[in-house]
């Protein structure tokens, strides 16, 4: 009975999944391909520093229950209210084999991006029986540049592994709600819920996922569900699942008590977010469509009023989509869909939870898997029309991918250059305060210090209450050998953020440098109490000691050093 039940699995398989090997290979070369150079060259940059680089807690397996219990950037002592286990455990397994070498974070983010090309794939196909729908899904879903960011980007792993458990989800309950597998629906049920999970602990996204299976439950009840009219629903599960991840967020795993929290659009009010929020979803489809101009740090000034050009074209805009999509749900329910994965995925993202940002590209990398699928579905109907149409319809593809791919390529080099990933940011974004400050940072390491020095004053006169700024200024001042400004620069940032641990250690790093040892010390200790976890803060604390001739102490203090860091010089 037993082996008669793993052979019609077996040939169910086949019958499904074998025929799309060829699809598959296709998708996954041109995702290596692609993302070539991003592997070979790229780099870590931005919050890499913090969530890999000087992360000790992805260092250690002992440290697994920390990842579970604390927040994001727990490892570097800096504040967030991120919960997102899984990524930090992908760093701890990918430290454990590649060290700090990037190549091996690029592979394994490269690798994931391609699987979830893969899932895309195989989600449409169960959703549209078209295969080259199906393939040309995943392969814009694979090389778009749109989606190059979470690809390139160390620390947008949380993206792409969110993603990852999204898809697997989505797929595992529609396999179960349409009936195959006869006789394994619970266990096929029961993966749905694992994966879901799995994601809310990737990602906060993740929770809009039984939002989507209601989505699909309205659109194809009528067609599909007759198929399978015994097999029960059970989305509420899924809820359940998401109240006690809400409650257990607000509570033991809500990590904001007596942390600085960083400005978000929570000044703006509710309507003035949504109307601003209309004129980012016209960013996005333009992007989606011509994906020029991408940068990190989008800077969308607030709509003030229904009346400004942008927001009333904007409007009409969503107005007639609005329209569109009413004529697809009464001709085509599989079209109806994908335009509403769309707008369902995204509605998290639109800002009526104010949110830190009102855009984004990596908020697309989940929506935009319904855009992509909807222009294929075109594409794919224009060349059933005619075998000219067929050529024509072939060419435009090939020329969308060889496009998309060229610029996704280019991007890679970006990725891989800071002084250029951040001009072409401030280049887009002129008033973005941590894109002059994170240009002025990068320059420095390259000894060009003047201009480093004019992008940071550029980020504090768009910021004046940006205390990472005074300390990068500070750094500058010192490398001038201008020390009295140096000190004011780490005092002032210090009085803006007083459990910024590296000020105090580098206002530590003046005093030891003006023979000013007790004051250096108790600025060391004060940094080494923000952040018992970093090599550098004990070694110069045992300096001083040293210097002060308390050898014993110097000693003790080394040794920590060591022990956090046995690479110390």
């Amino acid at each position: 009975m037993k082996n008669e039940m793993n052979r019609k699995i077996k040939k169910e398989i086949d019958r499904k999944f074998m025929p799309h090997y060829i699809p598959l290979a296709i998708i996954a070369i041109a995702g290596f391909i692609v993302y070539y150079n991003s592997i070979i060259k790229g780099i870590f940059i931005w919050d890499d520093n913090f969530l890999v680089i000087n992360n000790p807690v992805i260092k250690d397996f002992s440290h697994i229950k920390d990842i579970f219990a604390t927040h994001l950037f727990y490892g570097s002592r800096s504040y967030s209210n991120f919960y997102r286990p899984l990524q930090s455990l992908s760093f701890m397994v990918d430290y454990h084999f590649w060290k700090l070498n990037p190549l091996g974070y690029h592979l394994v983010n490269v690798a994931v991006h391609i699987l979830n090309s893969i899932g895309a794939y195989f989600l449409v196909y169960l959703i549209s029986k078209r295969k080259d729908v199906s393939l040309f899904t995943g392969l814009l879903f694979c090389v778009h540049t749109v989606l190059s960011g979470p690809a390139a980007y160390i620390s947008a792993r949380a993206d792409l592994l969110s993603a990852f458990f999204f898809l697997i989800s989505m797929i595992l309950y529609v396999l179960y709600k349409e009936g195959y597998f006869k006789g394994y629906g619970f266990l096929i049920y029961l993966g749905s819920l694992s994966t879901f999970l799995l994601g809310l602990l990737s990602k906060e996204i993740a929770f809009v996922v039984p939002f989507v299976f209601l989505f699909y439950l309205f659109c194809f009840s009528n067609e599909k569900m007759r198929l399978e009219k015994s097999r029960r629903n059970l989305i509420w599960v899924f809820f359940i699942i998401i109240a006690i991840y809400g409650y257990l967020r607000f509570t033991v795993l809500s990590f904001t008590e007596g942390k600085l929290i960083e400005t978000t659009t929570a000044a703006i009010p509710l309507y003035n977010r949504l109307l601003t929020t209309s004129k980012v979803i016209m960013v996005y489809l333009r992007i989606l469509l011509f994906p020029v101009g991408l940068h990190i740090e989008w800077n969308i000034e607030p709509a003030m009023s229904f009346m400004q050009d942008e927001v009333f074209l904007s409007m009409v805009g969503l107005f007639i989509i609005g329209c569109f999509s009413y004529f697809l749900y009464k001709t085509s329910k599989v079209k109806f869909f994908f335009i509403g994965w769309f707008f369902v995925v995204l509605l998290p993202y639109c800002n009526i939870y104010p949110l830190a940002y009102f855009m984004g590209d990596g908020w697309l990398y989940i929506p935009s898997m319904g855009f992509f699928a909807l222009l294929s579905m075109y594409l794919s109907d224009l060349s059933k029309r005619s075998k000219i149409w067929l050529y024509v319809v072939s060419i435009m593809f090939l020329f969308l991918i060889f496009f998309y791919s060229l610029l996704t390529i280019k991007k890679g080099e970006e990725w891989a250059d800071p002084v250029k990933f951040w001009s072409q940011t401030v280049k887009f974004s002129p008033k973005s305060y941590k894109a002059h400050l994170e240009l002025g940072v990068v320059l420095a390491k390259k000894g060009l210090y003047q201009d480093a020095e004019k992008e940071m004053q550029k980020a504090l006169e768009l910021n004046p209450r940006d205390y990472a700024g005074y300390s990068n200024m500070g750094n500058i001042y010192k490398i001038k050998g201008d020390f009295k400004k140096a000190e004011e620069a780490y005092k002032k940032s210090i009085e803006l953020n007083p459990k910024h641990a590296n000020s105090y250690s580098n206002l530590g790093n003046i005093y030891l440098q003006a023979n000013r040892y007790d004051e250096a010390i108790d600025c060391y200790k004060k940094a080494i109490e923000l952040n018992p976890y970093m090599a550098d803060f004990y070694r110069n604390l045992s300096i001083a000691y040293k210097s002060k001739g308390m050898i014993q102490e110097g000693e003790a203090s080394f040794k920590k050093a060591i022990e956090l860091n046995p690479n110390l010089k």
